[in-house]
């Protein structure tokens, strides 16, 4: 795939930067070289603003560091959220502002509860922040999204997935995004245990297998959609 890249890369007469180009593995690392330069392996690597690694807990840590990088940006527009101005400019910057930092990147992840969760708690704080109520308090979570009316977070990165899976079933070239997403990877025995979750599970489970054939159908993926950014995602 890299050498593929790389040629990809010359015939437009671009060159492939091998000081900046790096390889991560979940298995052993071979050596790789690319225009006689041997690529540097690394654990860890940011790519077009997104954490890559193999790590179990990869996915918690992508959702952890878009909190905290969208918590900074919430500090940074606190003479508006923290003033006495009108609530509903205070939603407008929390919806235009705040959502897409805090759900970029959403089209890859996997929404397990505890994800869902951490990015509804983020949320959540944000909203008591602006409001002044403390969790003493005790306020409702419903209480809190009447007064605020800002988009559900779970709801709208739910919803860039689901528009992703459908972008990519409806291709129709060979690109590396259907490639991968529907690779199948190595037959043989699985390690005892429950299996990992995959990104195309939460897809299989409300459009079956046959889910790259109806997003075809935009209308009825739509549908299928709506149901399912609702799933599971009933504010605690």
């Amino acid at each position: 795939m890299l050498e593929e890249l790389n040629r990809a890369s010359q015939s437009v007469g671009l060159q492939l930067n091998t000081s900046k180009t790096k390889v991560a593995t979940n298995s052993y690392p071979s050596p790789i070289m690319v225009n006689g330069a041997r690529i540097e392996y690394v654990d860890d690597y940011i790519y077009l603003g997104k954490q890559i690694n193999f790590k179990k807990t990869r996915h918690e840590d992508e959702i952890e560091r878009r909190i905290s990088i969208t918590w900074k940006k919430y500090w940074s527009f606190k003479e508006i959220l923290k003033s006495k101005l009108p609530l509903k400019l205070k939603k407008k910057v929390m919806d235009s502002c705040l959502l897409p930092c805090l759900s970029y990147g959403a089209q890859t992840w996997i929404y397990t509860n505890k994800i869902k969760n951490k990015i509804r708690s983020c949320q959540r704080a944000m909203e008591r922040s602006v409001l002044g109520i403390k969790v003493k308090d005790r306020q409702r979570s419903e209480y809190i999204r009447r007064k605020t009316k800002i988009i559900d977070a779970v709801q709208h990165t739910k919803r860039l997935k689901w528009k992703w899976a459908g972008h990519i079933a409806r291709t129709i070239d060979n690109r590396w995004t259907k490639r991968v997403t529907t690779w199948t990877g190595p037959s043989g025995n699985r390690r005892v245990g429950k299996p990992k979750n995959r990104w195309v599970d939460e897809i299989l489970k409300i459009a079956g297998t046959d889910w790259t054939q109806k997003a075809k159908n935009r209308k009825r993926w739509r549908q299928l959609g709506e149901a399912y950014t609702r799933e599971g995602t009933t504010p605690s």
